[in-house]
């Protein structure tokens, strides 16, 4: 092969190199940045909590309201508070033999209070959850009932099959998941409740605020049972 072949050649090489060394860079930039964005969407995503969910659900004086005039069974507030209680408390005393711990003759409660905080999580979880859905639901129900009295609106009018037009059919769908998120706020209020008695403090959500000092109550627990 000539020299001049040679140093084409060896030009390509390294041109080759080159280009897959920046698509490799490339690549991991991508990653980087996809990783990132999904951190920042984590971080953003509002945290469930009671007050949160109560923000987006009716209030107690809606509530009947919606009962009222769509004929919905009301929600058992004080039915629902005492299941949520009854079962949180319930879970406490089962687990209590199970979870909590005795070194040195002192009882450690840590390892019960973050089951229960968890239990009690998922509950708000849950309640949050259909708040957000309700809201969504709410807000698409009164875009439909805006212009209720105009005429030329075909989503307003009858079927010709006498059903209930979208408009209505979306206002009574709102006003149940409504229903069915005040009850699950209910079931998790109780359920707070119970953990506040038990423990003696306010039940609170995980965030990345407070996970070291998770962080840190998982280490003493772990080193408290050891005897460390």
């Amino acid at each position: 092969m000539s020299n001049a072949a040679t140093a084409i050649a060896q030009a390509h090489t390294v041109a080759q190199e080159k280009k897959s060394s920046k698509a490799k860079a490339d690549a991991g930039k991508a990653r980087a940045r996809s990783f990132q964005q999904a951190v920042d969407r984590k971080n953003a995503a509002p945290i469930a909590t009671i007050e949160a969910a109560k923000a987006l659900i009716p209030t107690a004086a809606q509530i009947a309201a919606i009962a009222r005039a769509f004929a919905i069974d009301e929600a058992d507030t004080d039915e629902l508070f005492g299941a949520g209680f009854n079962s949180a408390m319930d879970e406490i005393k089962v687990m209590e033999s199970v979870l909590v711990s005795t070194v040195q003759g002192e009882k450690n409660f840590r390892a019960l209070e973050m089951h229960m905080q968890r239990i009690v999580g998922s509950r708000v979880a849950s309640a949050f959850g259909q708040a957000q859905f309700y809201e969504t639901r709410r807000q698409a129900a009164r875009e439909l009932s805006s212009g209720f009295a105009n005429d030329d609106r075909d989503e307003d009018r009858m079927g010709v099959d006498g059903q209930a037009n979208r408009a209505a059919a979306a206002r009574e769908f709102a006003a149940q998941l409504g229903m069915k998120a005040y009850a699950l706020v209910c079931l998790a209020e109780g359920s707070a409740k119970a953990y506040a008695e038990y423990f003696g403090s306010e039940w609170k959500p995980y965030t990345r605020a407070n996970s070291r000092a998770l962080d840190r109550q998982v280490a003493d627990a772990q080193a408290d049972a050891l005897g460390f």
